[in-house]
């Protein structure tokens, strides 16, 4: 059983229990781990694949993602033909301590109590909600310890009062919180991350993790609720439409081959199983909304 790495969250605001990052980064690096704080994330920059317990989607821009208490998670930026470009969050981070308790004589935080229990499989709100709730985070990170503290109270209660949004993690996931095996899955993302336009095999896969070759099947689709194959599939075709946004003049073959694609045909199916449309008609629709 895959097991994630423990992180300890290092207390550098020795006055404050809100702990908020600004993080901007080349990339964000693979990196599959846990904490017991609870952690809201707003992506400011950057794209790539978020992998939340067993459920694995895309990020970009906009993405804002509650986290609940020792939830293994993971980033995996894509990469980019622009070197100049960089990924950024603002990460708060807490322990539910921080949160009064509305048995205690708080009512009013019980909504927020509500919203931390969902929170143990992960929300990701829409975007209709994450946009408004981003800039309101990016201008607390500035606050003063007290201010930061009563706006992420208002904040919290805001979200918890929204119907829009959706659980990532399956009702059922239990993760298995033990360091023993974190390298082999941390292994896995990062080499993915960096061949993944490479002819791949389940074999070399499975040998990065001292495993067989089922055995390894086995153990990735028990963590991420997805097989090897379809997790590399996802992320390279996540790739192609990176490209396809800063080179909708590119041919599709050609991006389909630099995603790691060598068959036109296998390229096509998997396209339109993921996406559910044609990889021309994806860019159709690209070019379509650039131009209005």
């Amino acid at each position: 059983m895959l097991k994630p790495s423990f992180e300890q969250i290092a207390n550098t605001e020795k006055e404050s229990s809100l702990k908020s990052l600004m993080l901007d980064l080349p990339s964000f690096e693979p990196f599959w781990h846990y904490h017991p704080e609870y952690e809201l994330t707003y992506i400011i920059r950057g794209s790539g694949k978020r992998i939340v317990g067993d459920n694995i989607e895309s990020f970009r821009e906009g993405d804002l993602v509650l986290l609940g208490s020792n939830l293994p998670h993971s980033w995996n930026s894509e990469k980019s033909l622009n070197d100049a470009e960089t990924s950024k969050a603002v990460v708060f981070q807490f322990r539910s301590k921080l949160i009064p308790d509305a048995s205690s004589g708080f009512p009013e935080f019980e909504g927020i109590h509500n919203l931390l229990q969902l929170a143990q499989r992960g929300v990701s709100f829409h975007n209709q909600h994450s946009t408004a709730t981003g800039k309101n985070l990016i201008k607390l990170f500035k606050a003063s310890d007290f201010e930061k503290l009563t706006g992420f109270w208002l904040i919290l209660n805001q979200l918890s009062k929204l119907r829009g949004y959706d659980l990532l993690a399956s009702e059922s996931y239990l993760p298995s919180l033990n360091k023993y095996n974190m390298e082999r899955i941390n292994a896995i993302f990062v080499y993915v991350a960096k061949h993944f336009a490479e002819n791949i095999s389940i074999s070399t896969a499975a040998r990065l993790t001292h495993l067989t070759d089922s055995s390894f099947c086995r153990f990735f689709k028990s963590v991420t609720g997805q097989s090897f194959t379809e997790y590399l599939n996802a992320i390279r075709i996540s790739h192609f439409c990176k490209l396809l946004s800063e080179h909708p003049e590119t041919s599709i073959p050609q991006l389909a081959y630099q995603s790691g694609f060598n068959s036109t045909t296998h390229y096509n199916r998997i396209f339109q199983q993921i996406k559910g449309c044609t990889p021309s008609d994806f860019r159709k629709q690209f070019l379509k909304m650039i131009e209005t």
